[in-house]
């Protein structure tokens, strides 16, 4: 399996975005979801809006702020999630798209695993979600 060494991890944590994912619009059963926290003296809110494109193909847009905090204040996901398959993969963090392939032209060029990283940053987003009280609005 050594040729896969390279994707394990990505798609253990596409894998597990699925799951977590997953227990928000089931609990919930809508396209539209909006969430809010108050932990100690900052205020979070998320907002998750889910497109089906097919039975098994979606696509869902969350939003997660900081209210109480004016700089950086919002994270955009914008993610593929394939039901047949069990994944959940951000399609792009902030409007940004990470490269499929390394450009050295790249007026900004980026890290060979940022792909991955936005992947586990999107687990521990929605981890917080979970697992931190967040109640619908």
């Amino acid at each position: 399996m050594s040729e896969y060494s390279k994707t394990n991890s990505h798609i253990s944590a596409c894998s597990a975005n699925y799951l977590r994912i997953s227990k928000l619009l089931n609990a919930s059963k809508k396209n539209s979801l909006s969430l809010r926290n108050k932990i100690e003296q900052t205020i979070y809110s998320a907002q998750i809006d889910v497109q089906k494109l097919s039975e098994h193909t979606w696509i869902c847009r969350l939003v997660f702020s900081n209210l109480s905090h004016k700089l950086l204040n919002s994270l955009q996901f914008v993610l593929n999630i394939y039901h047949d398959v069990e994944l959940c993969e951000v399609a792009s963090f902030n409007g940004h798209t990470p490269n499929r392939y390394p450009f050295s032209e790249e007026n900004f060029p980026k890290s060979a695993d940022e792909k991955l990283q936005q992947n586990r940053f999107l687990t521990e987003v929605v981890d917080m979600i979970l697992t931190s009280g967040f109640y619908e609005k």
